[in-house]
C-alpha cells in the first residue's frame, strides 16, 4: 500500500470521525462535571463502547498479535487475566464510584481519593504519580500508529509525520466536546475495531490455512507454557499490573462515572465482557495464525515482533490494508484522547486545584483544553524517540500505576487508613518501582512488579493501623 493510499485512508478517517466529534458538541453542557464526566448521562450504547474502545488500544492489535507471534498461547492467557481481574473489580467497584459520582458530583478518580482520605494533597500525589506514568502510555498509541502507517505503506509515510496526524486526531477530538466528543467516536472507533477484526481474522485464515493445510500442533512450544519467550516470572510482571488496570488506570475509571442510571452500569459490564473476550481471541488468533504461516512458508518471518501487524498491512489486498490501517489507528486515538482528557481532568481539579481552590470553577474547561495541548506535546517527544516495545511500555506504564492498588482497595474495603498512610504508598511503591526498573533488577527473583505492590500494602497498611481515621470515612463508605 503506498503513501497515496494511506493518506486517503488516513483522511476518510479523520474527516468522518471529526464530522462525529463535532455532532457531539451539542450534548456538552459548559461546565468541568460534564466536559469530564458527562454529568452522569450517558446511555448504555455510549457508556459501554467508551469504556471497550478506551481500554483495548493499539496494544491489542499491534502488541498483542506480535506477543501471540513471538510467544504463542502464552499472550492469550496473560491477556485472559486482565479480561477476568477488569470484570472482578468492576463487579464490586463500578457501582461504588458511579455511587460517589451521583451522590457528591466527583468526576475525578484522585478526587474520590482525596476525599475518603481527608486530604487533597493524597489526590495531588495520585494526579502526580498518573502524569509520570501515563505519558508512556499515551505515547504508545501514538506510536502504534506511527509504525503501523510506516510499515504498510513500505516507509513511504515518515515515522514523524505519522506522529503528528495521529496527534492531531487525539487533540481534535478530546478538545471539542470533552468526553461527548470521544464517547460518541469510541462508538464509531469501537464498531471499527470489532468489525476489521472479524474480517481480518477470517481472510487470513482462508488465505493462509487454504493454501498450506497448516495445522496448530506445527507450532510446537508455542502451544504451551513456559516457553523461550513465557518464563513463570515473565508471566506474572505482566500481568501483574494488568490485573489491577481497571482501577488504576484514571482514564478508565473516569468512565464509572458517566452511566445515566444503574441500569447502564449493568450494561457497561455486559457489553464490555462481551467485547472483550471476541477481541481478545480474534487478536490472539490472528497472531498464532500468522506465527503458523510462517513457518509453513506463506508469510514472512518477522523477528520484531511489533512489525508483525505492519508487514500484514503491507501484504494482504488494498482494501483490506486501509481498513486494517484505520482500525490501529481507531485502536490508538480512542485511547489515547481519553488519557489526555484524563490526566487533564486531574493536573486542573486535582493539581492545581489544590493550589487554587476554584480554578475548576472560573473557566475550567479553558484550562483543562490548554493542559490537553501540553500534554499531547509530551507524548510526541517521547514517542519521537521511538523506545521499547509496545507490550513492555504499556505494561511499565501499569507498573508504574500499581501503588495506587492498596490506596484504592483501601478507600472502599477498609475503614482505617488516612492521609499520611495512602501518600506513603503512592510514594514509597513509586521509588521502588523506578529503582528497580533503572537498575534492571529482581531482588530474590521477583519481579519489580511485586516488589511496588508488596512495598505499597505493607506501607499502606503498617501506617493505617497507627494512624487516626479521617472525618466523614464512614459517610464515604455508605454512598
Amino acid at each position: 500500500m503506498d503513501a497515496t493510499y494511506t493518506y486517503f485512508a488516513l483522511a476518510i478517517y479523520l474527516v468522518v470521525g471529526t464530522a462525529v466529534a463535532v455532532m457531539a458538541k451539542r450534548y456538552l453542557r459548559k461546565e468541568p462535571r460534564d466536559f469530564y464526566a458527562a454529568g452522569g448521562r450517558f446511555g448504555t450504547l455510549l457508556a459501554s463502547f467508551s469504556y471497550a474502545a478506551t481500554t483495548y488500544s493499539a496494544f491489542m492489535f499491534i502488541g498483542l498479535v506480535g506477543l501471540a507471534y513471538a510467544g504463542g498461547v502464552g499472550a492469550l492467557g496473560f491477556e485472559l487475566v486482565y479480561f477476568v481481574g477488569t470484570l472482578f473489580l468492576l463487579f464490586f467497584l463500578a457501582p461504588k464510584y458511579w455511587s460517589l459520582h451521583k451522590k457528591y458530583g466527583f468526576y475525578s478518580p484522585a478526587e474520590v481519593i482525596s476525599e475518603r482520605y481527608g486530604s487533597k494533597v493524597v489526590g495531588a500525589a495520585v494526579t502526580i504519580l498518573c502524569l509520570v506514568s501515563l505519558i508512556p502510555y499515551a505515547s504508545v498509541q501514538v506510536i502504534g500508529i506511527a509504525v503501523a502507517a510506516e510499515g504498510a505503506s513500505g516507509g513511504a509515510v515518515p515515522y514523524t509525520l505519522a506522529v503528528v496526524l495521529a496527534l492531531v486526531m487525539a487533540l481534535a477530538w478530546a478538545v471539542i466536546a470533552g468526553i461527548w466528543s470521544i464517547g460518541w467516536t469510541d462508538v464509531f472507533q469501537g464498531l471499527l475495531m470489532l468489525a476489521t477484526g472479524v474480517i481480518m481474522v477470517v481472510w487470513v485464515y482462508q488465505w493462509g490455512f487454504g493454501s498450506t493445510g497448516f495445522d496448530f500442533t506445527k507450532l510446537g512450544n508455542l502451544t504451551y507454557v513456559p516457553n523461550q519467550v513465557w518464563s513463570f516470572s515473565y508471566f506474572i510482571s505482566l500481568t501483574v499490573p494488568w490485573f489491577f488496570f481497571a482501577i488504576t488506570n484514571p482514564q478508565v475509571v473516569q468512565r464509572l462515572f458517566a452511566p445515566k442510571d444503574k441500569r447502564a452500569l449493568r450494561g457497561v459490564m455486559m457489553w464490555f465482557g462481551i467485547y472483550g473476550i471476541l477481541f481478545t481471541f480474534l487478536v490472539t488468533f490472528l497472531g498464532l495464525m500468522l506465527q503458523g504461516m510462517s513457518i509453513g512458508g506463506t508469510f514472512p518471518m518477522v523477528a520484531i515482533r511489533d512489525s508483525v501487524t505492519p508487514t500484514l498491512l503491507s501484504i494482504v489486498p488494498l482494501w483490506l490494508g486501509m481498513m486494517g490501517l484505520v482500525a490501529v489507528i481507531a485502536a490508538s486515538v480512542s485511547t489515547i484522547d481519553a488519557i489526555l482528557l484524563s490526566l487533564s481532568c486531574l493536573s486542573v481539579n486535582d493539581l492545581l486545584g489544590t493550589l487554587k481552590q476554584d480554578v475548576s470553577k472560573r473557566g475550567g474547561i479553558l484550562v483543562g483544553r490548554i493542559v490537553i495541548l501540553v500534554l499531547a506535546v509530551a507524548c510526541g517527544a517521547f514517542a519521537m524517540s521511538r523506545p521499547g516495545l509496545i507490550v513492555d511500555l504499556s505494561v511499565l506504564s501499569s507498573a508504574l500505576l500499581l501503588p495506587q492498588v492498596p490506596v484504592i482497595l483501601g478507600a472502599f474495603l477498609w475503614r482505617k487508613g488516612g492521609k499520611l498512610s495512602a501518600t506513603a504508598a503512592v510514594a514509597l511503591g513509586f521509588v521502588v518501582a523506578v529503582a528497580l526498573y533503572f537498575l534492571k533488577a529482581n531482588p530474590l527473583n521477583v519481579p519489580m512488579n511485586v516488589w511496588t505492590l508488596l512495598v505499597a500494602t505493607v506501607a499502606y497498611v503498617a501506617l493505617a493501623m497507627v494512624e487516626r481515621q479521617p472525618e466523614g470515612v464512614e459517610r464515604f463508605l455508605e454512598a
